[in-house]
C-alpha cells in the first residue's frame, strides 16, 4: 500500500464545502417553513423602537404590517406630523436592518 501525497492534495482541493454563514441558513429556513414574512414583519418592529428610542416609541400606539407596508399610529400630532416628513429614510432604514427591501411605504396615523 503506498501513500500518494499529490492524490490526496487533489483530493482537498475538490472537496465540496458544506460550510454556509449562519444567517443565509437560518433565512432557508424560513423561507421553507413558510414564514419569512412574519419575521421580517417582527424585525420591522423591532427596528421601529430601536431607531426612534424610547420617547417617540412611548408615543407609538400601535405598529403593524401589512402589504409590505409599515403603518404607524402616533397619538401626539405634532411628533405624527414631524416623522412624516421622514418616511422614506425610515424605510430605508428598516429595509437596511432587515437586509433586503421588505417594507414598501410607510404610513403614519
Amino acid at each position: 500500500m503506498s501513500f500518494d501525497i499529490e492524490k490526496e492534495h487533489k483530493k482537498l482541493r475538490y472537496r465540496k464545502s458544506n460550510d454556509a454563514p449562519v444567517g443565509n441558513v437560518i433565512l432557508r429556513m424560513l423561507k421553507a417553513y413558510g414564514i419569512e414574512d412574519k419575521y421580517f414583519e417582527a424585525r420591522a418592529k423591532q427596528l421601529w423602537h430601536e431607531t426612534m428610542g424610547p420617547t417617540i416609541s412611548g408615543y407609538t400606539q400601535n405598529i403593524y404590517v401589512k402589504n409590505r407596508k409599515l403603518y404607524i399610529t402616533i397619538s401626539s400630532a405634532s411628533l405624527r406630523q414631524e416623522i412624516s416628513y421622514s418616511k422614506e429614510k425610515i424605510r430605508k432604514f428598516i429595509n437596511d436592518g432587515i437586509g433586503q427591501e421588505f417594507i414598501k411605504a410607510v404610513m403614519i396615523w
